[in-house]
């Protein structure tokens, strides 16, 4: 993965999760893009054909001016770490007009990195848009993670497309892990190869894979996150929304359940 895109809004560049993406941009030889986009704002404007409705609407603030913030900020960060690796990173003010255009930017990077962190108050709308626009991969990182990752890997497998299409875009990633752990909960698999038949295809690419099947103890998610942790894993791969994104938002799921509750990195496609 070379091309990596990783948004942040004006007050972004202090806490963006550099380092995951630095470590990930150093060893593929590749480069990080911080991408500007200003907050989006829900404010009242008055419809005038539509009785008063509610509409989300950019802030006023001087985009040259939030943008400057934004690379103070992350150029402090960077400085704050070893100085070679500012040649890994580049910003960009002017690509992303407004934040529903990430998952258009998102297109021509290999994946987009995201920070699940509440001083990102758009971080959930940024993620599901690269997600479910981008057509490219998108890793989540919680907000107390520091570090590199990608050492010890686990995939959430269920036999699903959604999941097959990531470990089609991640065998590079996969390759240059120690080890590749292959978690599939019992009752959780949809039709298709079971945890076996991905970890033998997994080493015929060149991967330590390690099959693991487990009990579902309190919920496929549960089980995987609570598996992962056990075996210290650094980054999970998990396919998002086998189920519906609105059937998961009324009934729950495993992927609205691992986005709240990991607390590790995680790859996520759609």
């Amino acid at each position: 993965m070379r091309e990596l895109l990783m948004p942040i809004d004006q007050t972004g560049g202090a806490w963006a999760p550099i380092e995951f993406a630095l470590g990930l941009a150093r060893r593929s030889g590749g480069r990080v893009i911080a991408g500007f986009h200003p907050r989006l704002e829900t404010l009242p404007v008055v419809d005038a054909m539509g009785g008063g409705a509610i509409v989300l609407s950019e802030q006023s603030e001087s985009r040259a001016e939030t943008a400057r913030a934004a690379e103070k900020g992350l150029n402090e960060l960077i400085a704050r770490l070893a100085s070679e690796n500012a040649e890994h990173v580049s910003f960009d003010a002017d690509s992303i007009g407004t934040v529903y255009a990430i998952g258009e930017r998102a297109r021509v990077h290999d994946a987009t990195i995201v920070s699940k962190d509440e001083r990102y108050q758009d971080w959930r709308l940024v993620f599901e848009t690269a997600l479910f626009e981008g057509g490219r991969p998108v890793f989540l990182v919680p907000a107390d993670w520091h570090g590199d990752s990608g050492a010890t890997i686990a995939i959430g497998w269920n036999g699903s497309t959604e999941t097959a299409r990531l470990i089609g875009q991640s065998l590079e990633l996969m390759r240059a892990a120690a080890t590749v752990h292959v978690i599939s909960v019992e009752n959780w698999m949809v039709p298709g190869p079971d945890g076996k038949a991905l970890a033998s295809y997994l080493r015929c690419h060149g991967i330590n894979a390690v099959n693991t099947d487990v009990a579902d103890n309190g919920g496929p998610s549960a089980s995987i996150l609570a598996t992962a942790s056990e075996l210290k894993v650094d980054l999970l791969l998990k396919g998002a929304y086998t189920q519906s994104r609105l059937r998961q938002m009324i009934f729950g799921g495993a992927t609205s359940e691992i986005i709240a509750d990991a607390t590790m990195p995680v790859l996520f496609a759609h």
